[in-house]
């Protein structure tokens, strides 16, 4: 064999093994970059999931927000009427003409009056209750003197005994109810189960 069979031959394998060598640099250059794009995936699509996760909550929190602000709204509105309705209820009662009003606060006298033993008229009832109220309170079966003094409130009239001092008017009327009424007047309002 000839020494340029020989060359020959070494550089054709050399050729051939630079060539095998370079097969398997693509080939491993071609794994690790699949590995990669499977890690980069893998990792998007946990970024993805976790981006989601994190969205479904802040519109849950959003969501459960919203509908808090609503309910506070509604109960604020609902309070309003309530409050509103009240009002007109005690404005109506102060309103009715002077014998059935005096009737009215009568009634919560003969309720009341046990420990007491005068009366005094608010200053903004005082004329109409001064005329109307002896009869109302004779009808109620209720004899308390009625002071000269005015009473510390606008409406209604002040009971008064030993260490006893009890407020009869529309507006203690209602305070009174006041959980009873507010149901009524939700229900008439709202509708019941609201």
């Amino acid at each position: 064999m000839a020494i340029d069979d020989i060359v020959t031959r070494i550089a054709a394998d050399a050729r051939d093994e630079g060539d095998a060598l370079l097969e398997a640099a693509r080939a491993d250059a071609e794994r690790v970059r699949a590995d990669a794009r499977a890690r980069a995936d893998t990792r998007t699509a946990s970024e993805a999931a976790r981006g989601a996760a994190e969205a479904e909550r802040d519109a849950a929190t959003l969501l459960a927000n919203a509908r808090l602000a609503a309910r506070d709204a509604l109960l604020t509105a609902r309070q309003a009427l309530d409050g509103e309705a009240l009002q007109r209820v005690e404005a109506a009662l102060v309103g009715s003409d002077d014998d059935r009003y005096a009737a009215l606060l009568a009634r919560g006298i003969a309720e009341a009056a046990g420990a007491c033993g005068s009366l005094r008229v608010g200053t903004a009832d005082a004329d109409r209750l001064r005329r109307a109220l002896p009869e109302a309170l004779a009808a109620a079966g209720v004899t308390l003197r009625i002071d000269d003094a005015p009473a510390d409130i606008d409406r209604g009239v002040v009971l008064l005994g030993d260490r006893v001092r009890v407020e009869v008017s529309a507006a203690a009327m209602l305070k009174a109810r006041r959980d009873d009424l507010l149901a009524e007047v939700d229900a008439a309002l709202f509708g019941k189960g609201e």
